[in-house]
Formats: C-alpha cells, structure tokens, sequence
C-alpha cells in the first residue's frame, strides 16, 4: 500500500546522512522504483553531491540494493532518481540556491528527518534544529507557492516524563503539556547563548582558561596555548547550554532536551503551517532492524 502510494512521486528529504535517513532513502529506491528522491543535506566541504555519495549510498544499508543491481546498474539508477540539493534547515530558506529551489518546487511530498538527536545537546543548537526546522520548511514551501505533504519525524517522548498511558493527540492538548509560547522559548535560548558567549570573554574567564591550557600544555608556544585555550572556553560554553537545556526541559517536565525542542517543534509546527497539509510521526527508541 506505501510504495503503491508514493509510487511516481517526487519526494524531497531532510536528514538524509542521519541513521533514520539514510534507511529511508535506501528502502524507497529499493521498494518504490519508479519514484525520485530530492535529498536535501548540508554541504560541508565536500559538496552536497559528494556527501550524497560517500555519507548515503556507500553506507553498508545499501549492500542489498547493490548486489540486486550490481555497481554500475546501481550507480546509474541513483544518478537518475536521486537529486542532491545543498540545504540546511537552520537557514532560512533552508540555505537554497536557485536550482534547490527549482528541485523542491517539483516535490509533492516532504519527509523531514533532519534532527540533532543528543540528549545533551546545547539548547539553542536544539531550538534551531528541533523545534524551528519544520517552521522554516513550511515558509519555504509558502515561498514557493507549493504544498506538498510534510511529513515530520517527531519522537514518542513529546509525551514528557510521566506514568501510564499516552494518547496519540496534539502535543498542545494533552492535559500535561505546560502551555508556553514557542516563540518566548526561541527568543531565550538564542539570549542566553549570547549571555553565555559574553560571560565566557571576561578578564578572569579568559585567565582562568589560559592558565588551564597551560597546566596541560607547559611550555607550548603560544600559537598552541592560544588554540587550547580557545578550545576551552568554547566547551565551556556548550556545557552551559547543554545544562540550560536539560534544567529548561525539566522544568517543564520533559526528559531532556531533545523531547522539550521536539514537542514545541510539534505546536510550532502545527501553527505555522498554513495550506501545507502534514502528518507528523512519533517513532520510540530505533534501533537496528531483526528483520524485515
């Protein structure tokens, strides 16, 4: 029923070089042949064609479809039916030039997967990836005067930490959601990083890193003890924010982080997005397949 469903469609992707994403892609070459994938990933240095190549397709997932095929016949068939588009969802836009915007006006359906999925990741890190990511897709797609269906990956633990049964219904109307506005929740994470950054630039912070450096380097140049010393006051600052987001998330009683940015990335989701018509999951713990 699925691979009938998508079958001739052209299907835009986030997160595709993730652990979820990358089975996705490889399980709807294999199972929906006539269909095309736009897959949208960050470039680094490599390019977006390149990370498709070596992050994706070389990846163990494929051994099956490979062998099925055989090398040549599968690098042609993912030559053919795989776009990359250089992207990224913490950009507004999500970072495209004129050809990935030409390639996403063509999609009829949008699978978003792309997440930072550490318990302890920093929050503002997590508030741009987790809960805004959907709002910039679906201002995308407003952009663009299409409407393609989203489809959000969410998580299971919206549901926040609590005991006995969950109902599948909107993270908002759940008698233990903590009614907050989302928007409140951006404009913080994004102040108390800028707080955190100045706080870890005054005289005495700056001292006190050096001397660490010092201690672990002796007697370094100082083209060494200034790069050490940068490297602490950097992990100095992302352990403040990845203890911002777990204090922030406990407090509205959410496991971690990444349960509190994905359950307002649900409501933000929902509000922001319009004519475009969505469906989110909310998948457990995934782990590697038994079977098929």
């Amino acid at each position: 029923m699925i691979a009938e469903s998508l079958a001739g469609r052209r299907i835009a992707i986030t997160g595709s070089t993730g652990f979820l994403g990358t089975a996705l892609v490889e399980r709807i070459l294999r199972s929906v042949p006539d269909c095309e994938l736009v897959l949208i990933v960050r470039p680094g240095r490599r390019g977006a064609e390149r990370r498709v190549s070596r992050d994706i397709l070389h990846n163990d997932a494929f051994d099956r479809l490979r062998s099925e095929l055989g090398k040549e016949a599968f690098e042609e068939m993912a030559a053919r039916r795989i776009t990359a588009v250089a992207g990224d969802v913490t950009d507004d836009g999500l970072g495209l030039d004129d050809e990935g915007r030409a390639a996403l006006s063509g999609c009829d359906l949008f699978i978003h997967s792309a997440a930072i999925v550490s318990f302890d990741s920093p929050l503002d890190q997590a508030v741009e990836i987790n809960l805004l990511g959907s709002v910039r897709i679906v201002e995308t797609l407003r952009g663009l005067g299409i409407t393609p269906h989203l489809v959000a990956v969410s998580t299971c633990y919206v549901a926040g930490s609590r005991r006995g049964a969950a109902a599948e219904e909107p993270v908002n109307q759940s008698p233990f959601f903590v009614d907050v506005d989302w928007r409140s929740e951006v404009d913080s994470a994004r102040r108390i990083r800028s707080e955190t950054e100045t706080a870890s630039r005054t005289p005495e912070k700056l001292a006190g890193f050096r001397n660490d450096a010092h201690k672990e380097l002796g007697a370094a140049g100082v083209p060494a003890l200034s790069a050490k010393t940068e490297l602490l006051r950097t992990r100095w600052v992302e352990d403040r924010m990845a203890e911002a987001g777990r204090s922030r998330a406990s407090s509205l009683g959410f496991p971690d982080a990444y349960a509190y940015t994905k359950a307002l990335g649900e409501v933000a989701l929902t509000e922001s997005a319009g004519d475009v018509p969505i469906s989110i999951v909310r998948p457990s713990i995934i782990e590697s397949a038994l079977a098929e």
